[in-house]
């Protein structure tokens, strides 16, 4: 039972009557400025395409555990809005009703009334009435759900679960269940399912507000399921751990008391190349239990995935079964495609300590079966 925004507006009609009607791709488009203008610290991207019914729509992420707020501007001056808010927690909730009522607002929108909206609404009301009581136990409930269903596949022999995390790759881990904040154990799992609110921590945003625990929590995302450990090879990379770097100094500036990962964070600051005073307090207070990196596993083409080790940047090709890593650090390159049932399908190739940067593909043809004379691995370039 995860917790979904259904939402229906319309827009206001304009006090001009001889003004031609705004179509749906500026409204959207006034939509991205509009979250752009007020929330650009927490937008991760704003992409404008068309729905699977070939409407206009604008897709928001605004947190690493949450998946896309999308916008569909319909005929008629219509906006319809749907997000799943149970995979960050209560604060992302409130923000997000909070922040729609509020560009409702600023751009002439008209929500349908609680009991007009026939496919949704608000399941905790909180959208509608402004009362955040049943939010909380909204998603103390989502949680028990999901953490009963675990629990009873386990039981069945099942293996390999996670919540809340975002689809395009999966981890390798240590533990019953993988989230977006690390790992849960069976006893996590059983405590949890008992009692819900033992479960609070696995909520990266359960409090209202834009706080220095949300930033941290914030910052444990993108560590869990997005940083690569190595130097960055690629901007995007680098952006990543820079945005990495300003949540912890924010958070922590802000409280100092809450529990930071000051191994992590120095690592990061390290891949940057970031010194001073700052650097040197996180050096001195840097924890000495070793850090959980779980293999990432990212999906290349259906029916076919590739391992990768957390030190690999990947790039994939959407017309070919091809898989390219890149790595920056002299050793052993470990990684392989395969198809449904797992078979490893290249070996390990070893890498002279002189290529700073290989990249290695491995290429089939849409013909060619996955151990097949078509499909092979090759050293596309050396830095």
């Amino acid at each position: 039972m995860s917790v979904k925004l259904a939402l229906a507006g319309r827009r206001r009609e304009s006090e001009h009557l001889f003004s031609p009607p705004e179509g749906p791709i500026p409204w959207l488009q006034r939509m991205s400025s509009w979250f752009h203008e007020r929330h650009v610290e927490l937008l991760e991207s704003a992409v404008l395409g068309t729905g699977p019914l070939g409407a206009p729509t604008l897709r928001l992420r605004l947190h690493p555990a949450a998946g896309d707020v999308a916008l569909v501007a319909t005929s008629g001056a219509h906006v319809s809005v749907s997000a799943e808010t149970s995979t960050v927690g209560p604060g992302y909730h409130r923000f997000l009703c909070d922040t729609l009522r509020a560009m409702g607002d600023a751009l002439g929108i008209v929500w349908a009334a609680e009991r007009a909206s026939s496919k949704g609404g608000d399941p905790t009301g909180y959208f509608h009435t402004g009362d955040a009581g049943p939010v909380d136990v909204h998603m103390l409930a989502s949680l028990q759900e999901a953490v009963g269903w675990v629990l009873r596949m386990r039981r069945q022999g099942e293996s390999g679960f996670a919540l809340s995390m975002r689809f395009g790759h999966t981890f390798e881990y240590p533990g019953a269940l993988l989230t977006p904040l690390g790992p849960r154990d069976t006893r996590w799992l059983v405590d949890v399912y008992e009692d819900p609110r033992r479960g609070i921590d696995v909520f990266p945003w359960w409090t209202p507000g834009i706080d220095a625990r949300m930033r941290l929590n914030r910052a444990r995302c993108r560590l869990w399921t997005d940083v690569v450990w190595r130097p960055p090879l690629l901007d995007d990379e680098r952006h990543l751990m820079r945005d990495v770097a300003r949540l912890l100094e924010q958070a922590w500036r802000e409280d100092p008391s809450l529990a930071y990962p000051w191994r992590e964070w120095q690592e990061v600051l390290g891949f940057l190349g970031v010194g001073g005073t700052l650097a040197e307090e996180v050096h001195q207070r840097a924890s000495q239990a070793p850090a959980a990196r779980p293999w990432a596993t990212g999906a290349v083409r259906s029916r076919w995935r590739c391992q990768r080790a957390g030190r690999f940047a990947s790039r994939g090709r959407s017309r070919r079964r091809t898989c390219r890593m890149e790595h920056g650090w002299p050793g052993t390159i470990g990684a392989a495609c395969a198809s449904s049932p797992w078979r490893t399908v290249a070996p390990t190739a070893s890498c002279p300590p002189s290529w700073s940067a290989a990249r290695w593909t491995w290429s089939t043809t849409a013909s060619g079966s996955a151990d097949g004379p078509h499909s092979a691995w090759s050293r596309a370039s050396a830095g």
